[in-house]
């Protein structure tokens, strides 16, 4: 069954058109699923595919190479695009370009078991030895502490409504870590690599036969810090703020005895991320929420990673 429609404000799904021309490229489509306005799954003659838009078509031909590459290097693990039937990479259409998959079962990993955890940290071990040493896609860095500060100087610039004892505190921590952060080097700033950039979980699918990582839309050429910080917080939340656990798992063990990494983590990135939204909504009830997770999760670490750094020195 097919639904002929669009969404409103632009955001093409598919139509008549979306159809006709996908068939002169080889693909004739029985059924399509709308996951996401830039994320459909088919079913045709051929097989099962997804379909996702891109705004540039670079970004999907990076990509592809990308993953081809690392294929020869033995990361076998992924998703990649397959070329249509008619020996294109991209189908153009109003604007955007649509690549394609096969399509795959599975589902997201639970960060909340440690044998899903030690799956993640593995698979990303992985991709980073395979993408190790060459820039060759001429990826540009990540420049963490510059986004860092540009989000802090927001929130500054834009919480002049909070109590002021609380919000000169949260000012002074976040100034403080990041020139903690800026200031320590890494024991290893040699370990370069293409960094996968979104860790989540629903970003390693997990099937029968394999884990497998996917959306490869923010991968950047920088030291591997940026992936296993992110994987770490992630984890966080599913440890109750807790890094015991996490010393089960060889990879982070070095992570765990470097300064750099370590005020990182206590970094309130994810309020100062989530500020503009928070605004944008104008919910008191939400903002108060924020601020109490970050206040709760910043009493749960601070002991922890006091301690981690006191046996480094």
């Amino acid at each position: 069954m097919i639904n002929n429609r669009k969404l409103e404000k632009g955001e093409i799904v598919y139509d008549r058109l979306f159809l006709y021309l996908l068939k002169e490229k080889g693909i004739e489509i029985e059924k399509v699923n709308c996951i996401r306005p830039h994320v459909l799954t088919l079913e045709s003659k051929t097989g099962r595919y997804v379909m996702k838009r891109y705004k540039e078509k670079e970004k999907v031909i990076r990509t592809y190479n990308l993953l081809q590459e690392a294929s020869k290097k033995s990361f076998t693990q992924s998703i990649n695009f397959i070329p249509y039937p008619d020996g294109t990479l991209t189908f153009s259409y109003e604007g955007g370009y649509w690549a394609l998959m096969n399509y795959r079962e599975g589902r997201a990993l639970n960060y909340y078991k440690r044998s899903e955890r030690t799956e993640a940290l593995s698979l990303l071990s992985s991709f980073h030895n395979s993408t190790k040493a060459i820039n060759t896609y001429k990826l540009a860095p990540l420049l963490l502490e510059e986004r860092w500060r540009k989000r802090l100087s927001y929130f500054e610039q834009n919480s002049a409504f909070l109590h002021r004892r609380e919000r000169e505190d949260i000012l002074y921590d976040g100034a403080f870590l990041l020139d903690k952060v800026r200031e320590t080097s890494l024991i290893h700033p040699s370990l370069q690599a293409i960094n996968h950039g979104d860790v989540a979980s629903h970003n390693f699918l997990k099937s029968a036969d394999m884990v497998r990582l996917i959306d490869f839309d923010l991968v950047h050429y920088d030291s591997v810090f940026y992936d296993y910080l992110q994987l770490t917080r992630r984890f966080l939340r599913y440890t109750n703020a807790s890094l015991i656990p996490l010393l089960l798992h060889n990879e982070l063990l070095s992570w765990f005895r470097e300064p750099r990494f370590l005020y990182a983590l206590l970094y309130q990135d994810d309020l100062f991320k989530a500020w503009p939204k928070l605004l944008q909504k104008s919910n008191r009830n939400k903002i108060e929420k924020a601020l109490f997770f970050n206040q709760a999760r910043k009493r749960m670490l601070m002991p922890q990673i006091q301690f981690f750094l006191s046996q480094i020195r």
